[in-house]
C-alpha cells in the first residue's frame, strides 16, 4: 500500500498549485494519476416571446414573464482523476456541478454528484488495433453530440439540440474495437429512469435496459478522426468521419405506464486546415404502454443540425468565426406552438440559428465564446433571441 499512498498525497499537494493550462501528472512504476478541472463561466442576456406573443422569461420558461438584463452562470464546474495501473488499466472519477444558477432556483442547482466513475481493461492486437471493455459509471459511447463528443470541445458555447435526443448516462459494461480506419462501440447500462413503486401493477413490472450501439469510419488512416473536436483550430491537415448510431433505453417503469425510447442517428464531422465542419440527423421515437386503458400513438422526433467554422490563427492565438442552423421537431406529426422552454442550448420545436465567434488563447484549454442564438417556434408566435459569452478553462 505504500506506493498509491505516497503518490496520492503528492498528487494532494501539486493539484492545489496546479497551473491552469497544465495538469500535474503523478506516476511511479505501476500508477499514473492525472487530475483535471473543467469550468465554464456564462453571461447571458435573453428577449424572448411566448406562443400567443406575451413576454417569455427563458430562466424557468414562464410565458408572460420579463426576463433579467443579465444572468451569470456556471455551464460546466467538473473535476476529474484520470488514472492508468500498469500497461492495461485505466480509468477515470469525475465530480461535476453544472449549470449551477442556470434556472430559477440558484440554491438548487448547485449539488455536486458522481458523473463518472469507470475502468477499463485494454488489449493492444498491434497494427493500430486495439479493444477494451469498460465497466462502471459513464456515458456510452451512442450520442454523436453529447457522449461522443466532449463539451470542452464544441464550436459552440451552446450544444445542439440532437444531444438531447437519448442523452444517457449509467452505470453497466462496454466494448470498443479500434481500427486505424474505424471504431466500434457497444454498450449496455441499467436503465436511465427509477422504477416507479408507485402501485402494485408497476411494482410488478419488469424494467428493460440501455442499449447501444456505434461505428465510426473514415477511408484511411491518415483522414480519420481519433480524437473527436468540433474545431481543429486552423492546424494543418485534414479528417473526415462518418458515424452511424442506434440506442434504446427499453420500458422504464412510470407510475402508471412502460416507456421506451429508441434514437437512431448519422453524422458527419468534417476538417481542412481552418475549415471545421459537423453535419447531424438524428430521430427519436417514444413508445408508451399503458398498464391501463388504451396506448398513445408513438411519437416521432427529428433534429437536423448543419455548421461550419473558418480559424484564423494570430501567431499563438486563433480567432474563429462559425455559424450553425438547426431544425428542431420533438413531434413530426404535430404542428407544435411553444415557447422556447426552461433556458436549454436550444428551443422546442422550430428552427434555430447561431451565429458565433470564439477566441482561442490556449487551443480548447483556454477560450472564449459569443455566441447569438436566434430561435423561431415551428407555429404561433413564440421566438427568442439568445446572446450568450462563455469563458472556459480546461486541463
Amino acid at each position: 500500500m505504500g506506493h498509491p499512498v505516497k503518490t496520492l498525497t503528492t498528487l494532494a499537494i501539486l493539484s492545489a498549485v496546479a497551473s491552469s493550462a497544465h495538469a500535474a501528472s503523478i506516476k511511479d512504476d505501476v500508477l499514473s494519476l492525472t487530475p483535471g478541472i473543467r469550468i465554464q463561466s456564462r453571461a447571458q442576456m435573453a428577449d424572448a416571446t411566448g406562443p400567443t406573443g406575451n413576454h417569455y422569461r427563458i430562466q424557468g420558461g414562464i410565458d408572460d414573464a420579463t426576463n433579467d438584463p443579465l444572468d451569470f452562470s456556471i455551464r460546466r464546474a467538473r473535476l476529474y482523476m484520470n488514472f492508468k495501473y500498469g500497461n492495461n488499466w485505466k480509468g477515470q472519477v469525475a465530480f461535476s456541478a453544472d449549470n449551477i444558477d442556470a434556472n430559477e432556483t440558484a440554491s438548487a442547482s448547485r449539488a455536486t454528484v458522481v458523473r463518472n466513475a469507470w475502468l477499463e481493461r485494454g488489449f493492444d492486437m498491434g497494427d493500430g488495433m486495439s479493444h477494451g471493455i469498460t465497466f462502471g459509471l459513464n456515458k456510452p459511447y451512442n450520442n454523436a453530440s453529447s457522449a461522443a463528443m466532449s463539451s470542452s470541445r464544441e464550436l459552440f458555447p451552446n450544444g445542439n439540440a440532437a444531444s438531447g435526443l437519448l442523452d444517457v448516462r449509467g452505470v453497466g459494461v462496454g466494448y470498443h474495437f479500434n481500427h486505424p480506419i474505424f471504431l466500434l462501440a457497444a454498450d449496455l447500462q441499467n436503465n436511465t429512469t427509477a422504477h416507479s413503486i408507485a402501485n402494485v401493477t408497476s411494482q410488478n413490472k419488469e424494467e428493460g435496459f440501455f442499449y447501444g450501439i456505434r461505428v465510426e469510419f473514415s477511408f484511411s488512416p491518415e483522414w480519420f478522426i481519433k480524437k473527436r473536436a468540433e474545431s481543429y483550430l486552423g492546424k494543418e491537415g485534414q479528417g473526415l468521419n462518418v458515424g452511424v448510431s442506434f440506442g434504446t433505453n427499453q420500458d422504464a417503469v412510470t407510475d402508471v405506464s412502460s416507456v421506451s425510447n429508441t434514437a437512431i442517428g448519422v453524422d458527419l464531422m468534417f476538417w481542412l486546415n481552418r475549415l471545421s465542419a459537423y453535419a447531424e440527423y438524428r430521430t427519436l421515437t417514444t413508445e408508451t404502454d399503458n398498464f391501463v386503458g388504451a396506448s398513445p400513438a408513438d411519437v416521432d422526433g427529428e433534429v437536423i443540425v448543419l455548421q461550419a467554422g473558418y480559424a484564423f490563427p494570430i501567431r499563438e492565438e486563433v480567432v474563429e468565426p462559425a455559424v450553425r442552423f438547426q431544425l428542431i421537431d420533438s413531434n413530426t406529426d404535430v404542428d407544435q406552438s411553444l415557447g422556447y422552454g426552461n433556458n436549454t442550448n436550444s428551443g422546442e420545436s422550430g428552427t434555430q440559428i447561431d451565429i458565433g465567434l470564439n477566441y482561442y488563447l490556449s487551443g480548447h484549454d483556454n477560450k472564449l465564446q459569443l455566441a447569438v442564438s436566434l430561435w423561431e417556434a415551428e407555429e404561433g408566435e413564440g421566438d427568442a433571441t439568445i446572446i450568450r459569452l462563455q469563458h472556459q478553462i480546461n486541463f
